[in-house]
């Protein structure tokens, strides 16, 4: 029997917005107007699907930016699940790929189609949010979320975002892709305050900082690419007076880039967020904790963390298991699509997959996941170590590294890098010089290739799937 969400309909924003559209151009949305908006999308949408709540609703990502958020709002409001699309697609080839899936979905602006799917609809729980993800790896399939929805009209004293400093009256900057679990997440909590919230229809890295001084922002949310791109902008052409706080998500930041945004803002308003697209739960760390614990991902948020052993027991601190998380969610489908690892214990803890430790104190500390991991002559080199050490050469703006096959060592590192224009070799000869002074034997890589751009998601992530493409067509192309 099909459980029916209690809809959220009298849930309204009460923050403004400032779009910064692909164009170049802003748009503001009083509260009042986008509550205005928000109230005759949601009109639109119970008008257009009855009392069908086993519908998927999906705003049109193909939509202008303002309607796009206006439709994800109304949506988010109402009884049925929500499909985020990816913005590569929207209206019906996103329906035909739900249907694929037993999901049966609608597209306002679109001609309702009768189901043409499996002969049974794929059962989704209430409050069901599918976002895609997979961005890292490439097994791109949809995470079932059914806590992020409990944002809507939340206390703003009990939201994650009041947590990392975010209060009434601030202004705002959300420099992710609202189409990313991370940022939509804030996103949610964040309209609960009375606070000026800029976003970003094409956000792009190498812009953020010149926001954040023109429109004096004063808390910040960021992946660790925004964070490594900011961190030279500010040290070439002065800072952001008016930025207090900064909290960043989506991705490890590594330990340089982290201290010098402890060190410019103080790290008691650096905020780390961990969580997962799944909504499985978080934790927070404050850079002032991660100080005194240097590696930790913090503790949990309304959620109880724990690492378990194969057969679902509690390892001893400081032993490495399966990252468990739990936080009044019961078993459920986590995924649509293609499916993940996932794993109940039997206190009701759920791993997607993650391995890492937890301290006496009940801190986390995760592990290097496994695609990141390249084995060269016995030695296990992490990519994300050569990555860093590329990007602190001031001409590379983006860099990637890789495994390629090697009789000898099993294999060798290969690098790709984003240069500042055109390359010359003896450039690229100073650049190896400079990875072999900063590097272990085993991490130098063999060759470096540069290119016009590194494969990653909209939160920033490297796709490394499309990267080991890159890596055979360059091996390929070089035979």
């Amino acid at each position: 029997m099909r459980t029916t969400r209690v809809p959220a309909t009298e849930w309204m924003p009460t923050a403004s917005l400032v779009l910064h559209l692909a164009d170049g151009s802003t748009e503001t949305l009083s509260p009042e107007g986008l509550r205005a908006q928000v109230s005759q999308v949601r009109a639109e949408y119970r008008q257009a699907v009855g009392r069908d709540d086993a519908l998927c609703l999906a705003p049109d990502g193909l939509a202008p930016f303002r309607r796009y958020l206006t439709e994800l709002l109304a949506a988010l409001g109402l009884s049925n699940p929500v499909v985020v699309p990816d913005g590569e697609t929207g209206g019906p080839p996103a329906a035909e790929r739900l249907a694929g899936l037993g999901l049966a979905a609608y597209t306002l602006g679109h001609e309702r189609q009768p189901w043409s799917g499996p002969e049974a609809r794929a059962e989704l729980p209430p409050s069901a949010l599918l976002l895609r993800t997979g961005g890292t790896s490439g097994r791109v399939r949809y995470a079932v979320n059914t806590s992020m929805r409990g944002a809507l009209g939340r206390d703003p004293r009990l939201s994650l975002a009041s947590s990392v400093g975010l209060k009434a009256g601030l202004r705002v900057c959300l420099a992710g892709s609202v189409r990313h679990a991370a940022t939509l997440s804030m996103l949610l909590d964040a309209l609960n305050h009375q606070a000026e919230i800029h976003l970003f229809e094409k956000p792009d890295p190498a812009h953020v900082l010149h926001q954040v001084r023109r429109h004096r922002v004063q808390w910040l949310l960021v992946t660790p690419l925004h964070m490594r791109i900011m961190q030279r902008q500010w040290q070439s052409d002065g800072g952001a007076p008016d930025l207090e706080t900064l909290v960043h998500m989506s991705a490890a930041c590594t330990e340089p880039v982290k201290r010098f945004w402890h060190a410019t803002l103080g790290p008691e308003h650096v905020y780390e967020v961990f969580g997962a697209s799944e909504g499985i739960g978080t934790t927070v760390a404050r850079g002032d904790e991660w100080e005194v614990r240097p590696g930790t991902v913090g503790r949990g948020f309304y959620t109880s963390v724990a690492v378990l052993d194969p057969a679902g027991v509690p390892v001893a601190p400081g032993e490495v298991g399966d990252v468990c998380f739990q936080c009044g969610t019961t078993a459920r489908p986590l995924h649509v699509g293609r499916r993940d690892s996932v794993r109940w214990s039997s206190s009701g803890h759920v791993s997607i997959g993650d391995r890492g430790r937890l301290d006496a104190d009940g801190y986390l500390y995760l592990e290097p996941r496994s695609q990141l991991r390249i084995t060269v002559g016995g030695t296990t080199v992490l990519a994300t170590d050569v990555e860093d050490a590329l990007m602190d050469v001031p001409w590379v703006r983006d860099a990637a590294a890789a495994g390629i096959p090697n009789r000898v060592t099993g294999h060798r590192v290969v690098c790709f890098v984003v240069s500042d224009g055109q390359g010359s070799e003896s450039r690229l000869t100073e650049l190896r010089r400079h990875l072999r002074r900063v590097l272990s034997p085993a991490a130098v890589p063999r060759r470096i290739v540069e290119v016009d751009a590194i494969p990653r998601s909209e939160a920033g992530k490297v796709n490394r799937t499309l990267l080991s493409d890159m890596v055979r067509k360059h091996l390929q192309e070089g035979q």
